[in-house]
Parts: structure tokens; sequence; C-alpha cells
């Protein structure tokens, strides 16, 4: 998936919390959930989650419980 927002290296990743938390809610709000971590993203959630569209936080929410 071509994400349009912002232009960034295929190789970045982030460094700090903040960084984290920009990246996975930019992922996942566009649908693109290739390399996602599950420890990190575990880390993250209730962080994120409020800034996650609603359709996706709440399949992110159940698949957290049912795993």
């Amino acid at each position: 998936m071509w994400v349009w927002d912002y232009k960034i290296k295929k190789n970045w990743k982030p460094k700090t919390n903040e960084e984290w938390e920009w990246f996975l809610v930019r992922k996942i709000n566009h649908g693109d959930f290739r390399g996602l971590n599950k420890k990190v993203f575990v880390k993250f959630f209730p962080k994120i989650k409020k800034r996650l569209d609603i359709g996706k936080r709440k399949m992110l929410a159940n698949y957290l419980l049912n795993v």
C-alpha cells in the first residue's frame, strides 16, 4: 500500500516513544499492518488506541484479547 502523507525511507525505524506512537498510528490508520511487531504494538496500544480509527481500534483490541 502506498501512503501519500509523508516521504520516509523504507528502512526508517522509530527511536523514541513519541516516534513509535506516531509511526504505529500512521501505519494502522492507513491499513498498513506489514512489519508490525506484536511486542511493540502491545506496549503502545494503551497510549495510541484513542487516536486509531474506531473500527481498527475495536478489531485490534479484540485481537489482543484473543491471542
